[in-house]
């Protein structure tokens, strides 16, 4: 019922190209022995080609679709596409628009968004973890940015925010070869393994001012923000669509008491898809912040009963570690964690975002 009463997912043929390259690779990228940038170019070169120029609702399709069979790569793209999300309004010759995005294109680098900083900043007023000052014609860079993804060095571009030489926050993206930055290595994480997920440290790193993305961060993040939510929100989708689905695919005998938690939940999960969907295709304006804030608070929170009552369904077969209800419920286990957290989410829509 989910799927035909929803634009947000990709055309059946299409769903059905994209689980045939993705689910065999799912436990294996979750366990962090497959590269999960393959599944990035498979995507790139034949769904999100530049040159067949894709809709924001096109990639919103795509993060759905694959999070349908496996999550972790479906974080890896919206990751990517953020990134691309950035650069996409920067003037035509600028060297952001001309060098960097047609090498994010071809996934030929990864696209790397660490925008939690920024939101901390922004609705806590925590100080900025990584500062600039000024050197001839560089911005010299010295921090610590506790979380970030697909950093897979050198092939990726960072894009966070920086305290500037006066203090003033400024968007930069800094590449994944430049001096003095380091990436940790990769901690054990509970899921989304194959992800490129750690820490980077700079330490006295130089960038140009061709890296400035943007030296607006208000303005910079009233453009960004609700994008990044929406895409959010269409990976949190797919996830919660596959468990439902698999809910419903193993009723039997006493579990039949699901049944009607299972059609509710169905029902919420439409009505969201049908208003992630229409929200992607004017960037968010018909929802306004407060209710692209709410639409993705609403998504994260229903996925996450939605694997629950998968688990509840297939009872012990669910409890095997290698099983995809298990692996579901660890990736749930991500959703209210995910910057902006659930706990920043509910304190914006508590001040009236």
């Amino acid at each position: 019922m989910v799927l035909e009463e929803t634009t947000l997912l990709l055309p059946e043929a299409t769903r059905e190209d994209v689980a045939a390259f993705f689910e065999p690779r799912a436990a294996a990228i979750d366990a962090g022995a497959e590269d999960i940038r393959e599944g990035l170019v498979w995507l790139h070169q034949r769904l999100l080609r530049e040159d067949a120029s894709p809709s924001l609702p096109d990639v919103g399709a795509a993060i759905a679709t694959v999070a349908w069979s496996d999550m972790s790569s479906a974080f890896s793209l919206w990751s990517h596409r953020a990134v691309v999300e950035y650069l996409t309004p920067l003037p035509a010759g600028s060297f952001l628009a001309e060098t960097v995005a047609p090498r994010l294109h071809r996934v030929a680098i990864l696209g790397s968004t660490a925008l939690a900083p920024a939101i901390a900043y922004t609705l806590e007023q925590v100080p900025l973890p990584v500062t600039a000052r000024r050197e001839g014609s560089s911005l010299i860079l010295d921090g610590r940015i506790a979380w970030a993804s697909n950093l897979f060095p050198p092939d990726f571009v960072l894009v966070t925010v920086v305290a500037g030489p006066d203090g003033t926050p400024c968007v930069v993206a800094i590449p994944g070869d430049a001096p003095g930055l380091q990436v940790a290595p990769e901690p054990p994480l509970l899921a989304l393994k194959a992800t490129g997920s750690s820490s980077v440290t700079l330490d006295q790193t130089p960038i140009g001012e061709e890296w400035v993305i943007s030296h607006d961060l208000p303005g910079f993040m009233r453009r960004v923000r609700p994008v990044l939510l929406l895409l959010q929100s269409c990976f949190s989708w797919g996830l919660a669509a596959r468990s439902l689905s698999e809910a419903r695919a193993h009723l039997r005998g006493a579990t039949q008491i699901f049944l009607p938690e299972i059609d509710a939940m169905e029902e919420r999960l439409a009505r969201l898809g049908r208003e992630i969907a229409r929200a992607l295709a004017d960037r968010g304006q018909s929802l306004g912040m407060r209710g692209v804030v709410q639409t993705r608070l609403d998504i994260a929170r229903l996925a996450a009963a939605a694997v629950a009552t998968e688990a509840k369904v297939l009872g012990g077969r669910g409890f095997l570690a290698t099983s995809g209800t298990a692996r579901r419920l660890r990736e749930a286990a991500f959703l209210p964690i995910q910057s902006p957290t659930e706990a920043q989410l509910l304190t914006e829509l508590s001040r009236g975002a």
